[in-house]
Parts: structure tokens; C-alpha cells; sequence
């Protein structure tokens, strides 16, 4: 009777330790999923207002771009006393110089790091990982 007691308490006590990590794992999960749904609504309200405001953006600039354009040309065709051709042709680079200005100054806007609490944490595990390796070694 006594044998039998003592090989069941052997067998849950070589059980809790695989609880313990299996609980720590499901923790780890759930802190995870958790910041996944925070920095996805993140990302989204971010995604959101980038495409209202480079909408807005795109709208007033096709409206200056033509207006300027026609300003410009009327302006090179009066200065430098040449045809309406060659006075589009000038304006038309001018112009495409300016989008390709904005352009670039959008891309540098757009490369910053959204998900800096993600990019900090996986830092952090990536340490934590190293760590354990060379204790391990």
C-alpha cells in the first residue's frame, strides 16, 4: 500500500514542472496575442490616417500642379519668347521634378518604425534568448 502511495506521489511531482513550463508557455502566448491586437489597431489607426491624409494631399496637389502648370507656362512662353511647345516641355519637367521631390520626402515619412513596442520586445528576446544559449554551453 505504501509502495503504491509513493509512486504516485513520484509521478505528479514529474508532472509539475512540465505544468509549470506549459503554463509559463500559454502566459507567454497570451501576452503576446495581447500586444499583437493592441499594435494591429495600432497599425491600423495609423494605416487610416495615412490614406486620408495622402489622399487629401494627392487632391490639392493634381489642383496646384494644374494651375501652377498653366502659370508656369504662360510665364516661360513670356520670358524667354518661346513657343507654347517648348514652354510645355520646360514647365512639364519642372513639375515632374517637384512630384519626384515629394515623392521622396513621403518614402522618408513613411520608413519610420511603426511598431517600435514590438521591435523593443523582440530586442529584448533576442537578448534573453543569447543569454540562456551561452548558460546552456
Amino acid at each position: 500500500m505504501m509502495s503504491g502511495n509513493k509512486s504516485n506521489v513520484n509521478g505528479i511531482a514529474s508532472v509539475r514542472p512540465v505544468a509549470s513550463w506549459a503554463s509559463i508557455f500559454l502566459d507567454y502566448l497570451d501576452l503576446k496575442a495581447h500586444l499583437l491586437a493592441v499594435e494591429s489597431r495600432e497599425a491600423g489607426s495609423h494605416l487610416i490616417g495615412l490614406v486620408i491624409i495622402s489622399a487629401t494631399i494627392l487632391v490639392l496637389v493634381l489642383c496646384s500642379v494644374l494651375l501652377y502648370a498653366a502659370f508656369l507656362l504662360f510665364l516661360i512662353a513670356l520670358l524667354f519668347h518661346l513657343a507654347w511647345g517648348w514652354s510645355a516641355l520646360i514647365c512639364g519637367a519642372s513639375t515632374t521634378c517637384a512630384a519626384m521631390l515629394a515623392f521622396f520626402l513621403l518614402r522618408m515619412r513613411l520608413r519610420r518604425p511603426v511598431f517600435q513596442m514590438t521591435l523593443n520586445d523582440l530586442a529584448k528576446d533576442r537578448e534573453w534568448l543569447s543569454q540562456s544559449k551561452t548558460k546552456e554551453s
